[in-house]
């Protein structure tokens, strides 16, 4: 049907053959390349693998759903390109064994170059309300934009977790919709007060804290002049007792998070739960000193140890309390005699479950030992000893020189 083509090189004619014959061909995967690269570059062909609909959806109803996946996901240039969609043959083989990671991450950050091919740092914008927000300022100290905007086109969904269950066909347009609201899609406050103090664990180097005074970031708000008192950040107690806590929630109700802590004192609820204070609230005090264990009982007011119990747990806390890990119960409840609570008719020996008819916010505890124990404490502790799970558990060394001195 096709005949042989036979070219003699030494003819000019047979020559010009062979150049037309190659470049048509090359020619022709030029056009097929290009064709294929237009089409794996739109998010309509990233939408083809299943496990990518939550973000296609997502992306659909963003502010971003003009702009094609390849802009903000691979870096500008032809040759990024190309190698890009080389390298993403890796996923092919992934998708097709089904060894591919659940739910879908990216291995690394967005740079700013991405984010500033559109959007200029010297841009005016309009922030709702009084707020200051100095992007140059933020970039200067290396802040990436997707620090603070990594919701802009998906709704944060990989980070908070809402496709882990696997179920990619649940996610219609309308269920992409339904995650990007300005819940998911702005940058949260909480996020900003975090990092102000912790800068280091938002990869920020160099700097130990940014300043948290509320003029710093807002026009039309500062610090009421009762908080301007001395030692405010830890003695704040009597304003929340004299105001309440919807004083409190006038300005901090944008970190309150975790509403469902299993805790029976409201005030202890609003502790663990709002962000603002529970960063401060699992620091040791400064009051606290190395021989708290011993000395706290002074600092207990008639043996209420309610103020006690909004960061300790009276029994060990679990995860989803959000308590300090120290806990009453492991030195109040574990001794053998002298340690019911006032009003309790029953005692425990484990410290991890103690009387069921103990409420926090309402325990009275009253001597921890026996009469006359420090009479002879000394034939218990030679039968004994002082171990871990004996004297130091609640005691330290330095409270037995008291009265163990030299003279004696």
């Amino acid at each position: 049907m096709f005949k042989r083509l036979k070219l003699n090189m030494e003819r000019t004619e047979d020559r010009l053959k062979a150049f037309v014959l190659i470049s048509g061909v090359v020619t022709i995967l030029l056009v097929l390349t290009a064709g294929a690269v237009r089409m794996t570059i739109s998010p309509e062909f990233c939408s083809k693998c299943h496990v990518m609909t939550p973000e296609y959806v997502t992306w659909k109803a963003s502010s971003h759903a003009y702009i094609s996946c390849t802009d903000c996901h691979i870096k500008p240039g032809l040759g990024n390109l190309l190698i890009n969609n080389l390298s993403a043959t890796k996923e092919l083989y992934l998708y097709f064994t089904g060894t591919y990671e659940r739910p879908i991450k990216m291995n690394h950050m967005l740079e700013d170059q991405i984010c500033t091919a559109c959007h200029s740092m010297k841009r005016e914008f309009t922030p709702s309300g009084d707020l200051i927000i100095p992007h140059d300022k933020h970039a200067a100290k290396n802040v990436l934009c997707v620090q603070c905007h990594d919701g802009v086109a998906h709704g944060a969904i990989a980070a908070r977790k809402v496709t882990e269950d696997g179920r990619y066909e649940a996610w219609t347009v309308e269920a992409g919709r339904t995650q990007m609201t300005k819940e998911f899609t702005e940058p949260k406050m909480n996020r900003c007060l975090a990092c102000h103090m912790e800068p280091v664990k938002f990869g920020i180097k160099n700097i130990k804290s940014v300043t948290q005074a509320c003029e710093a970031c807002h026009t039309q708000i500062s610090m009421p002049a009762d908080h301007k008192v001395e030692k405010f950040d830890s003695n704040h107690s009597p304003l929340v007792e004299s105001e309440g806590l919807d004083y409190c929630n006038k300005c901090h109700s944008y970190s309150l998070e975790a509403k469902d802590i299993p805790a029976d004192d409201p005030v202890a609820r609003y502790a663990r739960g709002n962000v603002f204070c529970y960063d401060c609230h699992q620091k040791r005090p400064a009051g606290h000193t190395g021989d708290w264990r011993m000395i706290h009982k002074q600092d207990v007011t008639n043996g209420d140890v309610s103020g006690c119990l909004v960061c300790h747990n009276n029994a060990k806390p679990k995860p989803e309390d959000k308590a300090v890990p120290t806990y009453c119960a492991k030195c109040h409840s574990s001794q053998s005699a002298g340690t019911e609570p006032a009003g309790g008719d029953a005692k425990s020996g484990d410290p991890d479950n103690p009387p069921a008819n103990v409420k926090p916010g309402t325990v009275k505890f009253e001597k921890y030992h026996p009469g006359g124990w420090r009479t002879y404490h000394p034939t218990v502790v030679k039968e004994k000893g002082a171990s871990n799970e004996g004297c130091w558990n609640c005691h330290d060394t330095t409270h037995c020189s008291r009265c163990h001195t030299n003279s004696l």
